[in-house]
C-alpha cells in the first residue's frame, strides 16, 4: 500500500486542528476529515437566532492565558482578540429551596467553610504539572457523595457541593467521579473559588476565530462532511474509510472525535479491551448551555445553586438595559434548552422578575457527530480511562480533551495538550521508521 499522507487526522475540534498543523510545522503531509460543516468541534459560536448582532456561545469558550500556558502559546503566535469578563457586582444563591444573599444560611457557615476546606485539602495531592493518570490519587475516582460523606453537612451545603460538582459535569451529581472536580481545583490554584474566578477570558467573535487563523496560517488540508465509517491498520500503515466510501491512506492516524462516537467508527484489528469497554456506553456528560437575552436582573449579576439551571453567568451587558446571560444545567433539569418558557422559569427561581426575551442553544445531546457534552467518568472508571485511551494503537493516536490526561481535561487549554501529545507521538513513530 502507498501511503497518500504522512497523517489523516479525524476530527477538526481543537485537539485535531492542534495536531495537524504541529505536524505540518514539522513538514508532515496531512489531512483532516471532519464529519460536520464547520471545524471547531465543541467550540461553537454563531449570530444569537433573530439577534445577529450578538455571537451567541454555545459551546466552550472561556481561558486563561495565565493559568493555561498551551493556550497562551496560540494566543501570542497568532494575535487573538480576548474580552474579559465584567467583574460581578450582584450575586444571588439558591439552596435549600430559598434564594438567598449569602450560599448557605448562618447555622451551616461552619459546614461551608468544611467542605471548601476539605476540596482544598484533598486537590493538594494533584500535581498540576504531572499527568493525572501517573500520580497515586486512584482512590480519589470515588462519587461526589462518598467524597463529602465524612463531614456531616447540612443540607443547604451539601446541595451547593452537589450543585458545584454539576454545574462543572453537566451531569447528575450523585452519579459522577469526583476525581475531575478535584482535578479541576488544582488547576484552579488549589482554589475552589476558581469555579468562578478563575476563567474569566472569552476570544472575541468565540473561540472559533483562533482555529481559522490556525487553519489560514498552516494551510491545513480539511475535508468537511467526511464522516469515518472505518480506520484499518495493515502492514503499518493506515486506510480511513468514511460513510460515502471515500478512501485516505496514510502512514499513521489521529483519531481525535468525541469518545461517545468513536464507537461508531471499526477499527480493524479491534481495539482491546481496556479501551472498549469504557466506549461500548456513553458516558454521563448532558449539559446545555443556553444563551439568553434577558431584562430586569440586577446589574452586572451571578447566580449559583440548586436550582434547574446551576449557574447563570453575565456574557454582555447592553445600553437598553438588556443583557446576555449564559445559562448551565443538564437534560435532567431542563427538557429543552431552546423552550423560552421553560428557561424563563428557571432564571426566576434567581431572579424573579426576570424577563427572557430569547433564547438561543445548541442541544449537543441530541446532535449525532456528539452524543453528548465533554467526557463525565462513572466513579471508579476516570483514572483507568486516562491511562487506556493514551496509549497509542500502532500508528492510531487517540487525542481530544475527553481523553486529556491532565488537570485541564474537557477545557481548550486540555484539547491544545492532548493534539500537541497526538503529534509528538505521531513524529516520534514516523522518525521511528523513517530516521527524519
Amino acid at each position: 500500500m502507498n501511503a497518500q499522507y504522512d497523517a489523516v487526522v479525524v476530527g477538526a475540534g481543537f485537539a485535531g486542528i492542534t495536531a495537524a498543523r504541529d505536524l505540518v510545522d514539522q513538514g508532515r503531509s496531512v489531512v483532516v476529515l471532519e464529519a460536520g460543516t464547520r471545524i471547531g468541534g465543541r467550540t461553537y459560536a454563531r449570530p444569537f437566532a433573530g439577534y445577529e448582532h450578538i455571537t451567541a456561545e454555545l459551546g466552550g469558550s472561556w481561558v486563561n492565558r495565565e493559568l493555561q500556558p498551551a493556550v497562551r502559546q496560540e494566543i501570542e503566535r497568532y494575535g487573538s482578540q480576548l474580552v474579559e469578563d465584567l467583574p460581578c457586582e450582584n450575586a444571588v444563591f439558591f439552596s435549600a429551596g430559598q434564594r438567598r444573599a449569602f450560599p448557605v444560611p448562618a447555622a451551616e457557615l461552619a459546614d461551608l467553610e468544611r467542605v471548601i476546606g476539605h476540596m482544598r485539602d484533598v486537590s493538594k495531592r494533584i500535581a498540576p504539572s504531572q499527568r493525572l493518570s501517573s500520580q497515586p490519587i486512584r482512590d480519589l475516582d470515588i462519587s461526589a457523595e462518598d467524597f463529602i460523606a465524612p463531614l456531616d453537612l447540612g443540607p443547604a451545603t451539601r446541595e451547593l457541593f452537589y450543585a458545584t460538582v454539576a454545574w462543572y459535569t453537566g451531569a447528575e451529581p450523585t452519579k459522577v467521579s469526583v476525581l475531575g472536580t478535584l482535578a479541576q481545583i488544582a488547576g484552579f490554584g488549589h482554589s475552589p473559588f476558581g469555579f468562578y474566578g478563575a476563567l474569566t477570558e472569552r476570544f472575541v467573535g468565540g473561540a472559533g476565530t483562533l482555529l481559522d487563523a490556525i487553519v489560514r496560517d498552516s494551510g491545513l488540508e480539511i475535508r468537511l462532511e467526511h464522516t469515518v465509517a472505518s480506520v484499518d491498520v495493515r502492514d503499518g500503515e493506515v486506510t480511513v474509510r468514511t460513510i460515502s466510501n471515500d478512501t485516505v491512506r496514510a502512514r499513521s492516524c489521529v483519531v481525535a472525535v468525541p469518545t461517545n462516537v468513536l464507537r461508531n467508527i471499526a477499527f480493524t484489528p479491534s481495539l482491546p479491551p481496556e479501551k472498549s469497554r469504557f466506549l461500548t456506553k456513553n458516558h454521563l456528560g448532558r449539559a446545555y448551555k443556553p444563551s439568553m437575552l434577558v431584562r430586569n436582573i440586577p446589574r452586572r449579576s451571578f447566580a449559583f445553586g440548586s436550582g434547574k439551571l446551576q449557574a447563570l453567568c453575565l456574557g454582555y451587558e447592553y445600553e437598553d438595559g438588556s443583557c446576555l446571560i449564559m445559562g448551565f444545567g443538564d437534560e435532567n433539569s431542563v427538557a429543552d434548552p431552546t423552550s423560552r418558557e421553560e428557561l424563563e422559569a428557571a432564571v426566576r427561581e434567581y431572579y424573579p422578575d426576570a424577563d427572557v426575551i430569547a433564547v438561543d442553544a445548541h442541544d449537543w445531546n441530541s446532535d449525532p457527530l456528539f452524543d453528548g457534552t465533554y467526557r463525565i467518568d462513572r466513579p471508579g472508571e476516570a483514572y483507568d480511562f486516562l491511562r487506556a485511551m493514551n496509549v497509542p494503537e500502532g500508528p492510531v493516536v487517540f487525542a481530544g480533551t475527553d481523553i486529556d490526561d491532565s488537570i485541564w481535561r474537557i477545557w481548550i487549554e486540555g484539547a491544545i495538550s492532548s493534539g500537541h501529545r497526538a503529534a509528538g507521538a505521531v513524529s516520534r513513530l514516523l522518525h521511528s521508521r523513517t530516521g527524519t
